[in-house]
Formats: structure tokens, sequence, C-alpha cells
């Protein structure tokens, strides 16, 4: 360790680090920390090929975890007893004079990105969310609040810079190591550890109306049939998120539609949009809707509910075909009967995107490593728990809901969507995650990867020739 820490500029943090060692394997949630070995926080790029010659000449080899953002439910960034690459330091964002492209580092969180973009009144497809990283985001395909009108991240990505498992620094571009470009957008992280990320910026698509439209658990069937009919005449400009929970005092069931507009000048996109939701067969017991000058504050909207949640969550999703009533009635039903069974997990919550998938439809499935092209849609089901105790429960009910999902979508579609990667917890088959790429991506992985240094997530087996 001594001699690693003389090779490099950044930190490297053991448990006799004390609290910057246990605030360095803080995660979102409390399910994913691991108690690492070491936790490497580089300072520049050229820091990271040694912490992997360190780990990798270990008897026997050290597991090697890369953090970019934290955000994700599973253990992916954290190693019990390996090596943590922590990436919070290369955080750095830089506008390009003619702001046209936008350059990210590694262990930038989309609120940095935000924070640059919001100033020079430009916009980037991102998540929704401002503490979400762009690493692990970006590589999982990257559906954002802005993807009705641009496609997904990964379609918006230039040029990335990838630290290989061999230590070379490399940029990856549709002309430079173009398999590896193809392979990052939409595989994941099992090819190296991307330390840089090059976008194109988009046109300013603000104001944005967002905010709370909520009504009673009773009056699901009528709301289902008001979203229905809404979604016949949405354009890309505009998404519901349709959020299943229990809020506070009452802890009753609710159905909160979180709705964005884009293009919002002076309100009157939003009042006109989202009418049928005020005006329908049943009205709203709560609504609230503003217009937010740019995505940094739309990406802080859930910051105070966020407060309150049970840090104990673990998060799997799934894809689905189209806005289904008897798929959301059916996943309705089992989310009420598992959330009345314990206070301990009343705060699990089910989210619906209803984002137009028109624009990600538009590239050729062949393009990049992302394996559903057709028109599709996200679903997240959030197992939360207030105890130790309960945390077997929400595994449980988690994924046995998304096989649900999965499996009522394939009945009503004709389509088996499989898993989207970003929602997974890395016991699903790789099949079922890359699809028709996964013969690719395996040979991809064996010229970058053939000893699989980077071994987290849902993974890939080298394929030799």
């Amino acid at each position: 360790m001594e001699s690693l820490k003389s090779r490099i500029q950044g930190a490297v943090l053991t448990p006799d680090s004390g609290d910057a060692y246990t605030a360095a394997l803080r995660r979102i949630s409390d399910l994913s920390i691991l108690p690492a070995k070491f936790v490497v926080q580089p300072q520049v790029y050229e820091d990271i090929p040694p912490v992997i010659t360190f780990a990798t000449s270990q008897t026997p080899p050290l597991e090697i975890a890369v953090k970019g953002g934290g955000a994700h439910s599973s253990t992916w960034a954290s190693s019990d007893g390996g090596v943590v690459i922590d990436l919070s330091k290369l955080n750095k964002v830089t506008l390009a004079e003619d702001k046209r492209t936008i350059t990210v580092q590694g262990g930038a969180l989309w609120g940095d990105v935000y924070e640059v973009t919001a100033k020079a009144q430009v916009d980037v497809v991102g998540s929704p969310l401002w503490f979400v990283g762009v690493g692990g985001f970006t590589l999982g395909g990257g559906y954002g609040p802005l993807s009705g009108e641009y496609g997904l991240a990964i379609d918006n990505l230039l040029s990335a810079t990838v630290v290989l498992a061999d230590g070379r620094i490399v940029k990856a571009s549709k002309e430079e190591e173009p398999d590896l470009f193809w392979a990052i957008r939409g595989g994941g992280g099992q090819f190296g550890t991307v330390v840089e990320f090059v976008f194109k910026t988009i046109p300013y698509a603000g104001p944005f109306g967002s905010g709370v439209i909520a009504y009673p658990g009773a009056a699901l069937a009528e709301v289902l049939h008001i979203i229905k009919e809404w979604k016949a005449t949405q354009s890309p400009a505009e998404r519901v998120m349709i959020n299943f929970s229990r809020p506070a005092p009452h802890f009753k069931p609710s159905i909160t539609l979180l709705p964005g507009v884009l293009h919002d000048t002076d309100g009157q996109r939003s009042k006109a949009v989202l009418a049928p939701f005020r005006e329908g067969a049943v009205k709203p017991v709560f609504e609230k809707i503003a217009t937010a000058p740019n995505i940094l504050a739309v990406s802080h909207a859930a910051d105070a509910s966020l407060t309150h949640a049970p840090k104990r969550v673990l998060i799997r999703g799934a894809f689905f075909s189209d806005f289904f009533p008897e798929l959301l009635t059916a996943v309705w039903e089992k989310w009420v009967a598992f959330t009345e069974t314990s206070e301990d997990v009343r705060g699990s919550a089910i989210l619906w995107d209803l984002t137009s998938p028109a624009k990600l439809a538009e590239v050729d499935v062949a393009e990049t490593a992302l394996k559903l092209r057709e028109p599709h849609y996200w679903m997240a089901v959030q197992g939360r728990s207030t105890t130790d105790a309960s945390v077997k429960a929400i595994r449980q009910f988690t994924e046995s809901t998304v096989q649900f999902v999965r499996e009522k979508n394939a009945e009503l579609s004709g389509r088996d969507l499989g898993w989207f990667v970003n929602m997974c917890q890395g016991s699903e088959r790789p099949e079922d995650v890359y699809g028709e790429h996964l013969p690719r991506l395996r040979r991809i992985k064996a010229k970058y990867d053939p000893k699989k240094v980077w071994s987290k997530g849902v993974g890939i087996e080298p394929l030799f020739e």
C-alpha cells in the first residue's frame, strides 16, 4: 500500500483513516455499503493504472469496484475486502466555448453538470435527479426528462476517455476504438473505467412545467383511463411519471402524477397539457404545478421527500411495451398488499415513466449496445425498509414484482423485453440484459478485459476466438 501511495497523487483510504474512510463508503442506499480494504480517490486519470496493477498483483487478486455517484442500490460500486476506485475527485465539468459540447469527468454528478448548463442556458440529456452519477447512468443507456425530444444520453455521447484493464488510457469514439465506444453505450461498466465523457449539448428546453398531481387510491381506474386518453395526444415535449406511494401523515395508498412539460414559457403550456388531469371524471386531492427555470431546479424537486425516505432501499426495474392499465392495476394490488404487511415497508413505492419513446426508437438497434430500440418505457420498484429485519421482505417483493411486470408485459404485448441493466442487481442472466448484442459484447470483453478485472455488475464472460 505504501508503494501505491507513493505512485499516485490521490488519496488511499483504509479503515484506519477514520471519518474519511467512513464517508467514502457511504452510498445512497445503506444496503449498498461494503467494507473495502482500500478506497482510492484519484486526482488525475494517471492515478488509476497503478491501482489496477496493485490490485491484480495481490495473491489472490483484489476485487476492483468503481464508484461514480454511488446512487445504484446494488453493491456494484462497493467491495467487501477489495479496492474501490472512488472517482468523486474527478468531477470537473467544462463547457466548450461554442457551447456545442460539454466535457464531464467520470466522478461528476448530474447536478454538477446542470450547474454549468443552467448558467449557460443550454441543456444536455441527463438524469431526472441531481445526485445520480453521470457514469453509471450513461453507460446503461441514460433515460432522462429530455429523452422525448433528444433520445438517450448515449445517443448524445460523442466520445469517452477510458482506463483499460491493462492500464492504457484511450479515447473511444466512432473513429477511435469504435468497438469499445459501441460497447460502453448501453453495455454497462464491464469494459473499463470511463473517466471522461464528451456530450453534445442541446438548445435550452425550458422553462419547465413540473410539480405534483395527487389522487386517492380508490380513484385508480379513473386515473388510468384519463392517462390513457391523455397519452393519445402526448407530444415528445411532455412526460408523466406515475408514482404509487403512501405519503405521510395518513399513509394511505395514493397515486401521484409527476408531470414534465418543456418549453413552458409562461405556464400556459402546462395549464393546457395537464387540463385532463384536473378536469377529468375524478379531481385531484392535491395539485401543485409551477414553472422551473432550468433542469437543475427540476432535478432537486424530490429532495424533501427523499430526505425522509428510509435509507435501506433496494431498486429493481423492468421495461414495458405500452401503457397497459391492466398491468398497472395488477402491480398496484400487489404493492398495496405488501405495504399493508408492516409499517417497516410502507415507504416502498412503484414508479412508471411515460416519456415518449419516439426519439430513442429512431436509432437503429445495431448502432449501440443497448438491446432495445423499439418503442418502450421503464418502471422501477423501490423497496424501502426502516429495519434490518424487513430487508429480506423488500428483496423478495422487488424481485417478484419486476418478474411479474416482465411476464405480464410479454403476455400483453407478445414481446419479452428482458431486463434494464441500470435496474439490475447482478443475479440476472446476461442473455436477458444484453439480448442479441451479448455475443459481440463478449468478443469486445475478450479484447479489452480478458481477465475480467471489471467484474462488478451483470458480468460478461469473454469470448475468445
